[in-house]
């Protein structure tokens, strides 16, 4: 037992010299990016996206994943992650053996591979992070859900649908037209409306053990009856204002 605090300072800084950092299949897909086509990539990827951005872990996400290589596989994927690799080797001696066993396993089941897995896994995460502004967090939405009274999760969790901006497919053109006839409210078609609470719906689905105060809360208001009154909607609000803000300022867009 310690019961000097010197010592115990001794010993922690005895367990940082013996840590050695041994890379993981993520750490070496991190080093590289795997290209994918927006568009046809896209749908292919939607639900692992979503599942990564809800921090989704466990037999669901290999799943998800295990799905999305078939869907998306291709020989240029596979040259760009074995070009990875081979980039990989060169990061030095403690990345060596991890990035050597990991080329191993790859060129005996490329599909199959730790890390084709994990450069899937990211290249999901990259595309469905364009949905949002780099300094958009799930996890900090689910904090503040968590720690918010009863009468205010909802106001908070309603902010992850700036997400499905791209699920109601409004074009540029039509938002122009909205605000020149000043009607934006023509922009909130019931089914868009719905395809909003649709994408909320399956974040929750992803995020019940990851982020569980917020996905309790997008459960609810995915499976609430459609406000009769778009002006009433409260999380078409958020999509309307980011509309509204895009075709306001392109530049950030």
């Amino acid at each position: 037992m310690v019961t000097d605090e010197a010592e115990l300072f001794d010993n922690e800084d005895d367990d940082e010299e013996d840590w050695q950092f041994v890379p993981e299949p993520w750490d070496i897909a991190m080093t590289f990016g795997v290209g994918g086509d927006p568009e046809a990539d896209r749908a292919a990827l939607d639900e692992l996206a979503d599942a990564m951005l809800m921090w989704a872990r466990g037999p669901e996400l290999e799943e998800l994943t295990t799905r999305s290589i078939a869907a998306v596989w291709s020989e240029e994927l596979e040259g760009q992650i074995r070009s990875g690799l081979r980039a990989a080797a060169e990061l030095g001696d403690d990345w060596r053996p991890s990035v050597e066993a990991a080329t191993a396993a790859f060129e005996q089941d490329p599909k199959g591979s730790p890390v084709t897995r994990a450069a899937v896994q990211r290249l999901a995460w990259d595309l469905g992070s364009q949905d949002a502004s780099p300094f958009f967090c799930l996890c900090c939405i689910d904090e503040r859900v968590a720690h918010a009274s009863p009468g205010c999760r909802r106001a908070r969790a309603r902010e992850a649908a700036i997400l499905a901006v791209r699920d109601v497919a409004v074009s540029a053109g039509e938002v122009a037209a909205a605000v020149a006839a000043t009607a934006p409210g023509r922009l909130a078609t019931d089914e868009r409306r719905r395809a909003v609470r649709r994408r909320l719906g399956r974040l929750a689905r992803h995020g019940r053990r990851s982020l569980p105060a917020l996905a309790c809360e997008l459960e609810r208001i995915a499976s609430e009856p459609l406000p009769a009154d778009p002006a009433l909607d409260d999380v078409w609000e958020v999509v309307a204002h980011a509309l509204l803000g895009d075709h306001a300022k392109p530049e950030l867009n």
